[in-house]
């Protein structure tokens, strides 16, 4: 709207006056086809209109930019070009590198066999698996092949980054008057940045994406299955047959599932496993010998073991995964699965056919939905918006970190001006250190009170922070007017203010956050004046639980608290937790509680809390995140502990929304901060929840 020109002229206001119209637009399913107000959406631009969506409905950000790459390129640059590796071969030379970059459960070795056989080079190629130790044999290899005309595959070079310099040396020596026409060499390697820039140059690149979607998962797994095999499998009796057949399709839909979860981000898995067709191929042969070597009897929990915890659960490091993924095997290592009425999902869609051969199985397959639906992960509609505004979120960042920022249009403000601007306002939201002697003498060391030492403690956390992020910033401010030099941590502080993202220099002494620069510096902002008003005030009535640093030590010193006041081991003492009205945080005063604490601040995702039934209730359409009201925590003994573990679901409680964490040197995670026990209605399950993803979280993104 500063522009004052075309579609923007009294943008805002017009837009507050027809907020009725916009909200037709922001409830539809197709907000790009929906008639916008005033027939704005004729007079703008592709670029104009992406831009409206991004502000108005993040999630169809990508189709926004879609139209403007179909209008400026071309409608041939959306559609991926078809992958023909025969034509790739038939375009290269004896001394041109073919590379295969690599993306996770995609594994090119098939297709390259497969020509090798087509043109009689099956005998004639030499394989070679870098890592540790195999630089010698690569390097043999290559000579050989030069000599005798042979193909050297060198697989994941990403893992031998101290051999790739005589890779690039070994490719520059490449004559194609020495080099038997033969000759090729193949590389794989996942994107690395210490893959030689030359060979990238010189060579052929091709990426191979594994199959997307539940359908062509189980496609993909079937046609690959062995005729005669699948039909030998369990035929010692009847009863054993049909239960591995039904089983099988399990474990493959299992398989499926937790790789597709993976496009779900945090939601799906708190870390992006690699599940490969390893996994899946060690499990079928552990169900076939299960079953035929147990025949009548079906091991189940040997079976969701192996699978879960073992095969497929030991790539999983993550303790809340682990819950997700021993979860998930039940649904599919059980004894209803032999029922031919049991269904995969609520929709009845999806569920292991009837006893039938392999052509029949791969029919089925062929009739399910091409793009399945959250049900079938156990998710919420909204998971979908969770993913599409992850993918816009992640076109815009990479968009972002490839501007220049050291230009301006007509009009605009120069990058120098926005630095000095930007830097004296953050400067002056950011309150100075805090006076730790003063604290230390207003809250010295109490036996009886642990929250003084606490208190002291995150004031000295916050201090090393405050003294960073203002040193820097009046730096850039002395900076633009030439008075002190550039280094690259201020470099790196003026990027992150052109850009509006978190400077990694102050990030190394931060508390986690994924916010843009503008919203970090304001919650920084309302941390200290948080402690800044404990610290004048006295200890609060109730605690703003998403303003420490260090959450982890609050907690543990409301448990001293309550141990040294009631002369109790603290290691015998656990947390209650209750949800109170959300009508209690709307009252004038607030009275501190004679057990525990008070705490407030927090959000829900995956769910929301129904203040009206009191438990955790589905989302709201296109709502992602949830406030939680005021709780009332306060801890008991845990041979005391009132709670009803079947009506409970354990939610996790993360620090930011990215979920995973690091183990810290005290032990705990970097982002985990514990678990909430939150009632659940009776028509719940903990099950249903965990499969949901619901967690909790002590901030949001924005």
């Amino acid at each position: 709207e500063d522009l004052g020109k075309g579609p923007w002229v009294d943008f805002s206001s017009s837009f507050v006056r027809d907020i009725n119209e916009w909200k037709k637009v922001f409830d539809s399913d197709d907000p790009v086809a929906e008639p916008w107000p005033h027939g704005i959406k004729e007079k703008m631009t592709p670029m104009q209109k992406s831009l409206v969506i991004l502000a108005v409905r993040p999630d169809c950000t990508v189709r926004g930019l879609q139209d403007v790459i179909r209008q400026k390129l071309g409608e041939e640059y959306l559609e991926p070009p078809s992958f023909n590796l025969d034509e790739v071969y038939q375009d290269s030379t004896n001394v041109m590198p073919l590379i295969f970059v690599l993306s996770s459960g995609a594994d090119p070795m098939a297709d390259l066999l497969r020509l090798a056989a087509k043109f009689d080079m099956t005998e004639r190629k030499n394989a070679v698996s870098l890592g540790q130790g195999q630089g010698p044999r690569a390097e043999a290899a290559l000579n050989e092949g030069k000599e005798q005309g042979m193909w050297v595959i060198l697989q994941n070079c990403h893992l031998a980054v101290s051999w790739m310099p005589k890779l690039e040396a070994a490719v520059e020596e490449l004559d194609p008057e020495k080099v038997s026409e033969d000759f090729r060499l193949w590389l794989t390697a996942m994107p690395s940045k210490d893959f030689p820039v030359s060979v990238l140059q010189n060579g052929m690149k091709m990426t191979v994406e594994p199959p997307k979607g539940l359908k062509s998962n189980l496609l993909r797994a079937f046609a690959g299955l062995d005729e005669e095999w699948f039909e030998e499998a369990g035929k010692q009796s009847k009863e054993c047959q049909h239960a591995f057949r039904k089983m099988l399709f399990g474990l493959y839909f299992f398989h499926g599932l937790i790789q597709e979860r993976c496009n779900f981000g945090p939601l799906g898995w708190n870390i992006q496993y690699q599940f490969s067709e390893p996994d899946r191929q060690i499990c079928t042969d552990q169900l076939k010998i299960f079953l035929e070597e147990q025949d009548p009897i079906i091991p189940y929990n040997a079976l969701r073991y192996t699978s879960s915890e073992a095969n497929y659960g030991g790539r999983v490091t993550d303790a809340d995964d682990r819950v997700k993924i021993s979860v998930f095997i039940t649904d599919f290592y059980c004894a209803d699965i032999l029922n031919d009425e049991y269904k995969f999902s609520p929709s009845g869609t999806y569920y292991a056919p009837k006893f039938t051969n392999k052509e029949g199985y791969l029919e089925y397959i062929r009739s399910l939905p091409i793009n399945q639906e959250p049900e079938i992960f156990g998710l919420h509609a909204n998971a979908n918006l969770t993913v599409a505004i992850n993918e816009a979120n992640a076109i815009l960042q990479t968009a972002n970190s490839m501007s220049g920022g050291d230009g301006s249009s007509d009009g605009a403000k120069s990058p120098d001006q926005i630095l000095a601007e930007q830097s004296a306002k953050y400067l002056s939201d950011i309150l100075p250190p805090f006076d730790t002697e003063a604290a230390s003498a207003k809250y010295p060391v109490d036996y009886n009170e642990s929250l003084n030492t606490v208190l002291n403690q995150e004031m000295l956390r916050f201090n090393r922070l405050i003294v960073r992020v203002r040193a820097s910033l009046a730096d850039i401010g002395k900076a633009v007017k030439g008075l002190v030099v550039m280094d690259a941590n201020l470099d790196d502080v003026a990027n992150g203010i052109l850009k509006n993202v978190r400077p990694g220099y102050w990030m190394k002494v931060s508390y986690p956050s994924l916010k843009p620069l503008s919203g970090y510096v304001q919650d920084l902002a309302a941390r200290l004046s948080f402690f800044s008003t404990w610290e004048k005030n006295g200890h609060p009535a109730f605690y703003w639980i998403s303003g420490f640093y260090f959450t982890q030590s609050f907690l543990t010193g409301q448990l001293q608290n309550f141990a040294r006041r009631n002369q109790l081991a603290i290691d015998t003492l656990t947390w209650v937790f209750a949800v109170l009205k959300k009508s209690f945080g709307e009252q004038k005063t607030i009275e501190k509680p004679e057990v525990g604490c008070l705490v407030y601040g927090l959000f829900m995702e995956g769910a929301r809390w129904d203040d009206d039934a009191g438990h955790v209730e589905e989302s709201l359409p296109k709502v992602l995140f949830s406030s939680v009201p005021y709780m009332h925590w306060w801890p008991v003994e845990k041979d005391k502990d009132p709670t009803d573990m079947n009506r409970v679901y354990l939610s996790p409680l993360y620090k930011t929304s990215e979920r995973k964490g690091v183990l810290a040197t005290t032990g705990h995670s970097s982002n985990r901060v514990m678990s909430l026990l939150l009632a659940i209605a009776e028509r719940h399950s903990q099950k249903y929840w965990t499969k949901r993803g619901v967690a909790c979280l002590t901030q949001l993104d924005n």
